[in-house]
């Protein structure tokens, strides 16, 4: 009987997973099959027949009318309210208590609606059409979620069979790192120099987007990104830096390479509209539009997770705690896509996946609560050191790029190769002196948010014991001090300056995150005296959820994804509402301080 039902039930689920598969197959020949937003219908005729009896005579009239266009266009997605009564001939009118058409009782046919027919006929398309906003948003995001893929593989091979296998038996385990971190140096250095030396990143991405208007000896701003054959290099070369143990991550990877999928399937689109003899399309808008899109899709496939990715796609363009007028502007289209990406990813390739996040901010057992003076002195104060940091870093950045890459002075492409590779060499060995500092930092941040009460060794990155040997603080043991906490901070921020400096491709989300959290038990421990732990134990959480907010609003000036991001990939135990108030006021404050202390940026804005 038991084999039975469990025959049953194996049937059951291989049904469920060819139906989801049937299904995605479905909605992904439907999308692909919209050729320039239209769909696959017959269109209205431009003409309709209209009876109605005349007044005088009762006999019955047919006249033709030019047919009303509905608020919601195929081709050009939602018309703006603002733009609805001129779109509207006008014999029709909205009824504001209902979702119908009234007819007016007298038919009017003016040449003033027919004027309005054919303005509207040759207007040019601003908003995105529906059809390629979803086809870039899955697209995008197949990438990232393809991406954290080989990221988790190529960890697996590198860190977990290469070390078991004879090729390894040459090298000592505790110069393992060294020799891995300074090989995939080497490997990137070389294949970056020579082959790939003009790589597009978010800086890039950055520096367009922030440009409202286009220059007048430059039509079209967005020229400037190029053909998707840059996407492979950049997908490349970032993949292996990260999975070599450089505490850069996938975050920078995705914003670049998924911009660049959603700026060329616009051109392509562009290109059929104008093949088929319609030149309404606004050619620099679609694209910016698609540049937004596909990299808040590409986010939401790697992150695994809504909402914070597309926010972060239009927040980083601006260098204030805010928006600027182009994000803005594409908001709508942002997320459509990134919940299309989202549906694919969650839904059908990994549909039985948990939802929700694994870092826990707190103590299981939370003593007393959290009064609203205390939440807005750690908010205000944690801003403002996060403000600090982050200056901090992107000025040791820049210096360290002003003596790595001297402007007026060209090197040779070994004397490149060369620089790299000592770098990556220097990264190597702050990694085996602080073996938890390795690696983008989202799978092992656990060990990090709670000062180390989880082993490096327990998390997705831990590393055999036996490669940790030289670690200065122990990675497998809570900080002892808040002078081993610091230093742990410290080797991070080094670590992620370094390797940013010597322009290894990579992010700075989880990393920047990372090195916020052993920063922040350094301070409480600093601080311990003068901290309220005996009626509340939720002070000191949320200083270090605030300044890990902080630090990386202050570098990224992405305020409300920052905190959205730590919200998401928190443990359902954590009391969000208790500490997202104070890491709001806390990113918030650090891009207004950081405003103050320094003029320059991490990214290079066109504002």
């Amino acid at each position: 009987m038991r084999r039975g039902q469990s025959r049953t039930a194996s049937v059951l689920s291989i049904m469920n997973d060819k139906l989801s598969l049937i299904g995605g197959s479905l909605l992904l020949v439907l999308l692909f099959t919209l050729e320039g937003g239209h769909a696959l219908i017959t269109p209205p005729s431009p003409t309709r027949l209209l009876q109605h009896r005349h007044r005088s005579s009762g006999n019955v009239v047919t006249s033709s009318v030019a047919p009303s266009p509905p608020p919601f266009n195929l081709n050009s997605g939602v018309i703006p309210h603002d733009r609805i009564g001129q779109h509207q001939p006008s014999h029709f009118i909205y009824s504001s208590s209902s979702c119908g058409v009234r007819r007016n009782v007298a038919l009017r046919s003016t040449s003033s609606d027919d004027a309005t027919a054919t303005s509207s006929t040759t207007q040019e398309e601003t908003e995105a059409p529906i059809s390629i906003t979803l086809i870039v948003g899955i697209a995008s995001a197949l990438v990232g979620y393809i991406y954290h893929k080989c990221l988790k593989i190529g960890f697996n091979l590198l860190w977990r069979q290469f070390p078991n296998s004879n090729l390894s038996k040459a090298i000592p385990s505790n110069r393992h790192i060294l020799c891995m971190m300074t090989l995939g140096g080497a490997v990137v250095a070389t294949l970056s120099t020579l082959f790939f030396p003009t790589l597009f990143s978010a800086h890039e991405y950055v520096h367009v987007l922030s440009k409202e208007n286009d220059d007048d000896d430059d039509t079209n701003k967005m020229d400037k990104f190029p053909g998707v054959k840059y996407i492979f290099p950049l997908l490349g070369l970032s993949l292996i830096t990260s999975i070599s143990g450089f505490s850069l991550g996938p975050e920078a990877p995705m914003v670049g390479a998924g911009s660049l999928v959603g700026v060329n399937l616009g051109r392509r689109y562009i290109k059929k509209k104008k093949e088929s003899g319609d030149s309404r399309v606004n050619a620099s808008k679609l694209e910016e539009t698609m540049a937004y899109v596909g990299a808040a899709g590409a986010l939401t496939g790697a992150m695994n997770f809504p909402l914070a990715g597309p926010i972060f796609a239009l927040e980083c363009t601006s260098r204030r705690a805010g928006l600027a007028g182009t994000a803005g502007k594409n908001w709508g289209a942002v997320m459509m896509a990134s919940f299309a990406g989202m549906a694919v990813v969650r839904g059908l390739l990994v549909p039985n996946a948990h939802v929700g996040g694994h870092f826990t901010h707190s103590a299981k057992a939370a003593i007393g609560v959290l009064h609203g003076r205390e939440m807005v002195l750690v908010g205000l104060g944690m801003g403002v050191c996060g403000a600090v940091v982050g200056t901090c870093f992107h000025k040791v950045v820049t210096f360290l790029k002003s003596v790595i890459w001297p402007k007026n002075k060209s090197s040779s492409k070994a004397v490149v190769i060369g620089k790299k590779v000592l770098v990556a060499m220097l990264i190597g060995y702050i990694s085996t002196l602080f073996p938890q500092t390795m690696f983008w930092g989202e799978p092992s941040m656990q060990c990090m948010v709670d000062g180390q009460c989880t082993p490096f060794s327990a998390t997705p990155h831990g590393i055999p014991a036996a490669m940790q040997a030289a670690a200065r603080v122990n990675p497998n043991q809570p900080f002892a001090s808040g002078w081993a906490a610091l230093q742990v901070g410290l080797a991070k921020f080094s670590a992620i300056t370094l390797a940013t400096s010597a322009k290894f491709p990579g992010g700075v989300i989880f990393p920047l995150l990372s090195n916020g959290a052993p920063l922040g038990h350094a301070l409480v421990s600093a601080l311990g005296p003068l901290l309220p732990t005996t009626s509340s134990s939720l002070v000191a959480p949320m200083m270090i959820m605030s300044l890990m907010g902080a630090l990386l609003t202050s570098i990224t000036r992405t305020p409300l994804a920052s905190v959205l991001i730590l919200a998401f990939t928190a443990s359902g135990i954590t009391p969000l509402s208790v500490f997202l108030p104070g890491a709001l006021m806390a990113s918030y404050v650090s891009v207004w301080v950081s405003e103050r202390l320094s003029k320059d940026s991490f990214f290079s804005y066109s504002e």
